[in-house]
């Protein structure tokens, strides 16, 4: 009976044993570090159950350049990542004329001047988590110009105006023109002042035929004619008798 008794004592002992090393080989590192996977997500096991875990969502902003001209393009970048994919896109604070945008990338023509303050808005598709990022773009007036003379506010406009009309061959015929037109204006005034000078000149000449009564002596006895003072004929008539008294 006690040799009995110490059979069932070691089958329970072996029994124990194999059931340990039945559990250990099949948890299979239940009981170890858990091991991490790339990407998005990391995998590990907890009494052979897999857990999966996410990365934070992040989000960036870039806008090149960050300054432009009323009308001309910039192009607006959006890179995500984290999360769970795939991710939707909203924008505020974008200039006039570059507004429902709903994607990653676009491109666009502000027709509004100013600074604005560009935020995009990024959210996934597992838990709904969101993250924005934002960046400034400035638009200057196409009119506003560098300064540098060339119609853009720069203050030359005038002096190079001038110079491209008198430069090159069009320059000199229109140089040509310019002194042609002055010599002409100036021949017809010239011409209008002698004929006013002549014109009072002969306003100011006696009339033909007419006789100054100072020179007159007086009248003939013959015609009647005058006679001018001290001749001794008669211009009409010849005859020599002495004049009679007017």
């Amino acid at each position: 009976m006690h040799h009995h008794r110490n059979s069932r004592s070691a089958a329970l002992v072996l029994a124990t044993v194999l059931l340990f090393v039945a559990v250990t080989t099949i948890g299979g590192g239940a009981l170890g570090p858990p091991s991490h996977a790339t990407g998005s997500t990391s995998a590990g096991s907890v009494a052979g159950v897999v857990v999966l875990t996410s990365s934070p969502l992040s989000a960036t902003l870039t806008v090149n350049p960050s300054q432009v001209q009323e009308g001309q393009q910039f192009n607006v970048q959006v890179t995500a990542s984290g999360g769970a994919p795939p991710y939707s896109y909203s924008y505020t604070g974008l200039p006039s004329g570059c507004g429902g945008q709903s994607g990653a990338s676009f491109s666009c023509n502000p027709s509004g001047t100013g600074t604005f303050s560009i935020d995009a808005t990024v959210t996934d598709s597992g838990s709904n988590h969101t993250q924005t990022s934002s960046v400034g773009v400035t638009v200057t007036s196409s009119s506003n110009g560098n300064g540098n003379g060339n119609g853009n506010g720069g203050g030359n406009n005038s002096s190079g105006g001038l110079s491209s009309l008198f430069s090159g061959f069009s320059g000199i015929l229109s140089l040509f023109l310019i002194f042609g037109i002055i010599g002409f204006a100036t021949w017809v005034l010239l011409i209008i002042g002698v004929w006013i000078i002549a014109i009072t000149l002969l306003r100011r000449l006696p009339k033909r035929g007419a006789t100054d009564p100072a020179a007159v002596g007086g009248k003939c006895a013959a015609c009647a004619a005058a006679i001018p003072a001290g001749a001794r004929f008669c211009p009409a008539c010849g005859a020599g008798t002495a004049p009679k008294a007017a």
